[in-house]
């Protein structure tokens, strides 16, 4: 049974966590799951530029040309105020908090990836 996992990606996403995240999304896609992605705070910063997690973060996007099906959404705001707007990765898109709550509403299951370090 296909599931929708909504993950939330939120303030001090780096390093591990943000492997792990996008190990979960992976995995999650390739069972056949929908994933739907909101970040915020500095999580925005996991799909800007051009590092090792953009990258991944496209390649996993780019799966919807093959019948993945990944939302990933970044809050516009936030994305403005660390500077990374418009620098974000292929096929992630601008959104505010109402993008969050319809995530989290048709989820099956939500994770938070994140917190204070």
């Amino acid at each position: 049974m296909s599931r929708h996992v909504a993950l939330v990606l939120t303030s001090a996403v780096a390093g591990e966590r943000a492997a792990t995240a996008l190990k979960l999304a992976e995995r999650l896609l390739a069972r056949g799951h929908r994933v739907s992605v909101f970040a915020h705070g500095q999580g925005v910063g996991l799909t800007a530029g051009t590092d090792d997690h953009a990258a991944a973060a496209a390649g996993l996007l780019r799966r919807g040309v093959h019948g993945g099906t990944l939302d990933w959404v970044v809050d516009g705001q936030a994305a403005a105020r660390l500077g990374v707007q418009g620098t974000q990765a292929p096929g992630v898109i601008p959104g505010d908090h109402s993008d969050l709550w319809a995530f989290v509403r048709a989820a099956d299951v939500v994770v938070s990836v994140g917190g204070e370090s």
